[in-house]
């Protein structure tokens, strides 16, 4: 629940998007307007981008928040672009990882550093993020500039973080939950917080709603790191399996590191260890130690507490 009397969490993504759907629309048209603004192969790449679709889950936190404020039109419009904003850091956080984690599927097509190249995707990454922040600049708000730039560099540094602690088999968990909290669930806090802030809301309710948005953001994070186990790719649409030949530890391979024991346990590590992991074999032991089960109970505990 949220953290303020006069506020009542949503129970799932549906009940936030419903009262917002018409400006959901927008957010999304808008965002196609941004390939079509640019020119050659910063257009193509950029369409290939924002028409993949998805949850929107950042954009409608950023109007769900702000609808609880009874805003103005122009209050709206702020959200809609603020909305843009977050989806556009969002999509250049999924470029820039893509070629981190050398995926080569995302969303049932290859990953925008196969189809176009790793440079383009780079320069795409950045352009994204310029586009997010000339778009956040022209909303005026200085509190929601310098939350979604401090988110930035959060996002930045935990993902800095976790590549510099690759291959640690004996990552502890509250790194790990460090790592999430900054790289995912910050920029859906800031999504929620900032709603709020562009509605007027009090400070308490928009401390309420960054919380919300925090504990959704760790709890989404926990379980697309537990699908990159369990899940089936033509199903998922991107590349999975690479959690482990990346060297990240994960809650799922944090959660069956502790179960194990003898030589189960010291071989499993010996391939955490390793650039060709086993990761068959890693699938074969989370499916006899229910760590999915157990992955999903983690997240549930910070979905029912937000």
């Amino acid at each position: 629940m949220f953290k303020s009397a006069s506020l009542v969490a949503p129970s799932s993504l549906k009940e936030i998007v419903s009262p917002i759907l018409p400006r959901l629309d927008e957010v999304e048209a808008r965002l196609h307007g941004v390939a079509a603004e640019s020119d050659g192969i910063l257009k193509e790449s950029s369409a290939y981008v924002l028409s993949g679709g998805g949850k929107r889950l950042r954009a409608a936190l950023v109007l769900y928040s702000a609808s609880i404020g009874h805003p103005t039109d122009e209050v709206y419009e702020q959200a809609i672009r603020v909305a843009c904003a977050v989806e556009l850091i969002h999509a250049a956080t999924l470029v820039h990882d893509d070629i981190i984690d050398h995926a080569v599927l995302r969303r049932l097509k290859p990953t925008v550093n196969i189809h176009f190249g790793s440079d383009v995707a780079v320069l795409l990454g950045d352009f994204l993020y310029a586009k997010a922040f000339e778009m956040i600049a022209g909303v005026g708000n200085s509190s929601v500039t310098e939350r979604m730039a401090r988110t930035t560099r959060r996002m930045c540094e935990g993902e800095m973080d976790q590549l510099r602690h690759r291959f640690r088999a004996d990552l502890a968990l509250e790194e790990y939950l460090s790592f999430i909290e900054r790289k995912t669930a910050d920029l859906i806090s800031a999504s929620a917080a900032s709603g709020a802030e562009l509605a007027g809301l009090p400070e308490p309710h928009v401390k309420a709603l960054a919380d919300y948005g925090l504990s959704v953001g760790i709890a989404f994070q926990i379980v697309d790191d537990l699908l990159d186990i369990v899940g089936i790719e033509r199903k998922m649409g991107k590349t999975l399996h690479t959690d482990m030949g990346n060297g990240k530890m994960t809650l799922p391979l944090i959660l069956l590191r502790t179960v194990l024991v003898g030589q189960e346990k010291a071989d499993f590590i010996e391939s955490l260890k390793s650039p060709n992991p086993d990761w068959k074999s890693a699938v074969e032991l989370a499916r006899r130690h229910r760590i999915q089960e157990k992955s999903e109970a983690f997240a549930n505990d910070y979905l029912t507490g937000a």
